[in-house]
């Protein structure tokens, strides 16, 4: 091991001893780049140390322990160096310079026991023995602590230029922490690991070396979240490096019985840590706490911003509806664990309209002439209730709600404005951690408060725009309804000038009792067409005889206009439809071309095979469309030609037909006539496209 060692050793003296030639010719020297420089020689001193005393030992082991000393201070040094400006050390002096003492302090202390030997004279005790690798292990868990922080506060766009070199310091200190803990554990140092720790270390310089040349300025911004683990890891290390001492130290105390202390002792601090760790008051306590001594603004507003969008933007089982969602947004800036959203009510006044997670049952509301309201209405400010309760604060005579003021829980009211006006106000639960309240804490509230205002308005307006497009359904399909109810009043309305003149032919009464029924049955689709789970949609299971449909709507029209006639092609022809919505289509057509001519001029109704499609041309030879009226009118609901007409037939038609997969054409001139033709597609190409 003694050869391995020097080897080993030797090697990463001369790697270390290039590296910082190398970047001691750069030019332009930054702090950073002289941090770095003093860094790796150092690291070159101490492994030429370690490889002299491998080999000749005597003097040279005195220097081994000093010399990783500061190899490892200038290390965290280089890292403290990249961090400062992140770290706000000019405007926060206090918090930053308690972690560098700290730190210095760990530094000291090894070195005054370094030395202990030959300064007093006396073999260091087991004791300070024990101390000094506790405090290895925290030099350890330091650095790594440092890279991570080092690494997470670059940005997104930067990291591949840094990424190398937080790998090689993450090796550097991860290989001491493991060297450490082994050594902890067993009590006996593992020379296999000493030995080869200079060719471990030597491994990294190509890493630092690479990284350096992409790297000459490190412009670095920290965020909070950053912190906040930062302090975590610190802490779990702590933690860690404490209860080891206390389990020492029990060990030492407890003679026959130290062992078995040492084991309860450690399993009580561990369910203890769990608990305060995942403790939602510790948590706030330490943001609180963090905000107050690390950062210029208590809030990381781009952060705040995101966590806010992606509560609200949340969806599915277990996260509630939107307004539950927009108060856990609001509560969750300032460590709520609760609140009540009130909305306006049909009197003005506002009431409850959600809860999330409140501890107490907030069942009030209040009055549309409250003090409150007008508050909140009038100056959009944040209340404290805390204040309004005990007379403090800038609130004047305002009444407010009986149940607010005696809700203990109650912690603030935020006003949600939308286009200046109070669209809603939440009440919010007392943060779990004690926190005073500044300007920033109210700007932020006001302005989340108004963005989820935009977010309950806008739910409301989309719950208005859908019962009204539920309104617009009915009325449009009581619209098509009412133009089919007119047309079979006109027919029923024939039948009964007619029954004056031929009540006594046992012929027409037959025809009569035919045509009531099938009145009152259409009349029963119609009804049924008009029930609000109907969708209106076309029945394309069946297929029909489009020649039998169209002769019977002839047939009946004949009898209002006799110059009404019908020329056919081979039949059947069979579409596939639903027989009852095609009779709509060729009545409402036919009957426009009746309304359109004289009593005495001709309507011609023709079927016919064209390709594939079942065709159906009706023309009338009377007043005419003008191109602009085709173009632009007569296939828009509510535009009609006719003084006593609905203007929705022809729309109808049209719908049906296209539903069917078919077409409505239409030619005309003014004066002339027009013609319409229907083109449905025949049930065996449907059948034949479907297989294909």
């Amino acid at each position: 091991m003694d050869q391995v060692g020097f080897v080993s050793h030797l090697i990463a003296c001369v790697g270390f001893g290039a590296l910082a030639a190398v970047l001691l010719v750069r030019r332009d020297q930054s702090i950073a780049s002289l941090w770095l420089i003093a860094a790796a020689t150092m690291t070159a001193v101490w492994a030429g140390a370690v490889g002299l005393a491998s080999r000749y030992g005597g003097d040279y082991l005195v220097l081994v322990s000093p010399g990783e000393t500061l190899r490892s201070a200038a290390w965290l040094a280089f890292l403290v160096s990249l961090l400062s400006r992140s770290w706000r050390l000019e405007q926060r002096m206090s918090s930053s310079f308690v972690i560098a003492v700290a730190m210095g302090f760990t530094i000291t202390a090894q070195l005054a026991i370094d030395f202990a030997d030959d300064l007093t004279g006396t073999p260091t005790s087991a004791g300070v023995a024990y101390l000094f690798l506790l405090s290895r292990l925290a030099v350890a868990i330091g650095g790594l602590v440092l890279v991570h922080n080092l690494y997470i506060n670059t940005a997104d766009a930067n990291r591949w230029s840094i990424r190398l070199l937080c790998i090689g310091l993450a090796f550097l200190f991860g290989y001491d922490l493991n060297m450490y803990t082994l050594r902890f554990l067993s009590g006996t140092v593992s020379w296999d690991l000493f030995a080869v720790r200079g060719f471990a270390n030597v491994l990294v310089v190509p890493l630092i070396a690479l990284s350096a040349s992409r790297n000459r300025l490190w412009n670095l911004q920290v965020s909070r979240q950053v912190v906040f683990h930062t302090l975590s890891l610190i802490g779990i290390g702590g933690y860690l490096i404490v209860m080891a001492v206390a389990a020492w130290a029990l060990r030492l105390l407890g003679g026959d019985w130290g062992k078995l202390l040492q084991i309860g002792f450690l399993v009580a601090t561990m369910i203890l840590a769990a608990v305060v760790v995942f403790s939602g008051r510790f948590r706030a306590s330490a943001r609180v706490w963090i905000n107050k001594h690390f950062f210029a603004y208590k809030y990381d507003y781009r952060q705040e911003w995101l966590r806010l969008i992606g509560t609200v933007s949340r969806s599915g089982p277990g996260f509630g509806g939107l307004a539950e969602r927009v108060i856990q947004g609001v509560c969750d800036i300032v460590d709520s664990p609760g609140g009540a959203l009130y909305v306006p009510g049909e009197d003005g006044g506002f009431e409850l309209a959600a809860r999330w997670n409140y501890r107490n049952l907030v069942t009030g509301r209040v009055d549309a002439d409250n003090g409150l309201l007008r508050y909140l209405g009038d100056r959009g400010r944040i209340v404290d209730v805390e204040e309004l309760r005990s007379g403090g604060g800038d609130y004047g005579v305002m009444n407010a709600p009986d149940f607010v003021l005696a809700d203990k829980q109650a912690w603030l009211i935020v006003p949600l404005i939308h286009l200046e006006r109070l669209a809603g106000f939440i009440v919010i639960e007392r943060s779990r951690a004690d926190r005073e309240l500044n300007w920033e804490d109210f700007d932020l509230l006001r302005t989340v408060g108004r963005q989820a205002a935009s977010y309950i308005a806008e739910a409301a307006s989309q719950a208005a725009l859908s019962e009204a497009q539920k309104f617009d359904e009915f009325n449009r399909r009581f619209a098509f309804i009412m133009h089919d109810i007119k047309n079979l009043v006109s027919q029923l309305s024939l039948v009964a000038r007619n029954a004056e003149r031929h009540a006594d032919n046992p012929d027409f009464r037959a025809d009569m009792v035919a045509t009531l029924q099938s009145s009152v049955g259409k009349m029963n689709d119609l009804l049924a067409r008009l029930a609000q789970h109907n969708s209106g949609k076309v029945d394309e299971t069946a297929t029909v005889d489009v020649s039998a449909v169209v002769r019977g709507v002839v047939e009946t029209k004949t009898r209002a206009h006799a110059a009404l006639s019908l020329t056919a092609g081979p039949l059947p022809l069979q579409v596939v439809g639903d027989a009852g919505r095609l009779e709509q289509v060729f009545t409402h057509l036919i009957q426009n071309a009746i309304d359109a001519s004289e009593p005495a001029a001709p309507v011609a109704v023709s079927l016919r095979k064209d390709g594939g499609m079942a065709r159906v041309d009706i023309a009338d030879e009377g007043v005419g469309m003008s191109p602009a009226f085709v173009r632009n009118q007569l296939f828009k609901p509510f535009r009609s030609t006719k003084a006593d007409g609905f203007g929705i037939g022809a729309y109808e038609a049209r719908e049906i037909v296209r539903a069917l997969g078919g077409r409505l054409d239409v030619v005309s001139r003014e004066g002339e006539g027009t013609l319409f033709s229907v083109l449905l597609p025949l049930a065996a190409d449907v059948d034949e496209r479907k297989r294909a």
